[in-house]
């Protein structure tokens, strides 16, 4: 290599890699130092952005987290508050049930009533509890935008299974009998077509049949009385009134279809049945001398005759009341137990048995010896109203509906009205949605229900993206959505025999609403421990994913720094080396 001084090219490049060497130490210390294999974008790109996601995502899942567990404490403190609930209606059916025995006066029972109401107002201070300013129980979840969806609430919460209950007090007969078949109900509500067969029914059950056998069962509801330019539903009254005058109460129609139903369901060959007697059991099980009135006192002997020999009558109407009156007249002669006992023969014997049936009813009796003295006893009577009166037990003129358990019929102490013949709560307030598309009532029944709109509550994010949420739907558990206040401020009331025996059912709704609801509630405080631990899961795995990203490995890390700064050294030295070689130069000027 020729001597030069111009340029020291050794020098140059030593200086070079002592540069790098240096570049590369101050890399290293910076790793070591922070502990981070990637520092900025520039030692990664793509690494980095992944990293950074990671970050986010973290961050987020964290979040989610804190927000499960920030949930679970606000389920905690519903559930407090429905509990509470749940002892104060325990206590109140203990004192109802108190009421309700005649070693009880009235003064006992006025003093057993005082404290009732202060429990009841107890369930309003109970639903009032609020988490973090914000109110639990507001009732939004249950608000209805619909008169369908108003419908299935009240179908849900009370018209069908207070029906059933009707229905197992009139004749002891149940979905959960060991030959009820089927023991599935569909629901649907619709607008029947003008002329149509059901066109002016407010509501049917239809049976599906596979030779003697009931194979299927559906309630259908016709939105023309409740949602239509000339007919609406009123939506607080708890009975289902419509505002067309020829509607009578829906939840009493419910009753009396459902009575089919159950017998569809457990009776052999029920569509061989004669149409009075099929039709006469629906309408004994929610009472007719108030709503066939005119039917009743228009039927005379021949009418009768007429019925009984062709089993529908001379007109639709007649079946209807004269099945109810014949049957009436079967129960006054057969005493208590006999529909009962009736109804037992047609499950055991099928429909084809009536002949049987009549005789667990009356001992003895025939079902045309039982016709012909209807008819003479109807004959001997120019009074319509004193026949049905002596004869059937039948008053056209008191408020009694004449139904199986009501005060006509031996079965209350109490009159059975319009109103009441079906039990209801004192407020539309207590109907709340279905938990699902499917409901088992404890009857053994399970209804599928049309699709409806539920309202959420609560919403609890707990996911990383939109709609990664769970919505929690929490009913109202104030005492008038509980049942046991009415709109106008009375509570629920046990100041006589009748009343104390009248509330039992209501309480027991009561308590079905606020099991439900703890159920619910106890359901989502389940998942949400569940979705809390997948979080965590979650996010140890991607800060994992991350770590192996992002951190440094210390041990290598070191030891790159160690390599770099001997380098370094070395190349400081071989530097000052490279320096000294233009001095040799000055050899040649010797």
């Amino acid at each position: 290599m020729a001597m030069v001084i111009m340029h020291n090219m050794a020098a140059a490049e030593t200086l070079h890699t002592l540069n790098k060497n240096s570049s590369q130490l101050v890399k290293d210390l910076k790793k070591v130092a922070s502990g981070r294999k990637i520092g900025g974008a520039g030692d990664d790109a793509s690494a980095y952005a992944i990293s950074e996601r990671m970050r986010v995502q973290i961050r987020g899942l964290d979040q989610a987290k804190a927000n499960a567990q920030n949930a679970s404490s606000l389920m905690r403190t519903a559930e407090g508050a429905v509990q509470s609930t749940i002892d104060v209606l325990r206590t109140i059916k203990e004192k109802a049930l108190d009421a309700a025995n005649d070693h009880n006066s009235d003064a006992d029972r006025a003093t057993i009533q005082r404290e009732i109401d202060q429990q009841i107002d107890q369930v309003d201070e109970n639903a009032s509890v609020q988490f973090n300013g914000r109110y639990l129980f507001d009732g939004s979840a249950d608000r209805a935008d619909t008169a369908q969806d108003t419908i299935i609430k009240a179908l849900h919460t009370e018209w069908i299974p207070n029906s059933l209950s009707l229905i197992e007090q009139s004749y002891g007969i149940r979905f959960n009998e060991a030959n009820t078949k089927p023991k599935e109900m569909d629901v649907i509500l619709k607008h029947e077509a003008a002329g149509s067969a059901q066109a002016d029914a407010l509501a049917y059950v239809s049976s599906s049949y596979v030779g003697s056998h009931t194979t299927g069962l559906t309630l259908t509801v016709n939105l023309n009385y409740y949602d239509s330019s000339t007919a609406k539903l009123d939506t607080t009254n708890v009975n289902g009134k419509s505002s067309s005058a020829s509607a009578i109460y829906l939840d009493r129609v419910l009753a009396h279809e459902l009575t089919h139903a159950v017998m569809s369901a457990n009776i052999d060959d029920f569509a061989d049945m004669p149409l009075y007697i099929v039709e006469g059991m629906a309408e004994l099980t929610q009472g007719a001398d108030d709503t066939r009135t005119q039917t009743l006192r228009s039927m005379d002997a021949a009418a009768y005759q007429g019925l009984f020999a062709n089993g529908s009558g001379a007109n639709t109407q007649q079946p209807y009341a004269g099945g109810f009156a014949f049957l009436r007249y079967v129960e006054k002669k057969g005493g208590e137990g006999s529909m009962a006992r009736f109804m037992t023969a047609l499950m055991n014997g099928g429909g084809k048995s009536l002949e049987t049936a009549i005789g667990a009813a009356v001992p003895g009796a025939t079902l045309k010896g039982l016709q012909d003295a209807f008819v003479a006893d109807r004959t001997a009577y120019a009074n319509a109203d004193a026949f049905y009166k002596e004869c059937c037990g039948i008053d056209l003129d008191n408020d009694d509906t004449g139904a199986a358990t009501g005060y006509d019929a031996g079965g209350s102490r109490e009159q059975k009205t319009s109103e009441d013949i079906v039990p209801e709560g004192g407020s539309a307030a207590f109907w709340y949605f279905p938990d699902s598309d499917t409901t088992m009532y404890d009857g053994g029944l399970t209804v599928h229900w049309p699709t409806f709109s539920r309202h959420t509550s609560l919403t609890f994010q707990l996911g990383t993206r939109a709609n990664q949420n769970i919505g929690v739907a929490l009913s109202d558990i104030h005492a008038r959505a509980m049942g046991l206040a009415d709109d106008e401020g009375g509570k629920l009331s046990v100041k006589t025999v009748d009343q104390a025996k009248t509330s039992l059912t209501l309480i027991d709704n009561s308590l079905r609403k606020a099991l439900d609801q703890i159920t619910t509630i106890g359901a989502i405080e389940s998942r949400l421990g569940m979705t809390a631990d997948n979080l965590i899961t979650s996010s140890q795995n991607t800060q994992a994913s991350e770590s192996a990203i992002r951190d440094a490995d210390m041990a290598k890390e070191m030891t790159a720094y160690t390599k770099h700064n001997i380098l370094l050294q070395a190349a400081q030295s071989m530097l000052a080396q490279a320096n000294q070689n233009g001095s040799s130069v000055l050899s040649l000027l010797q």
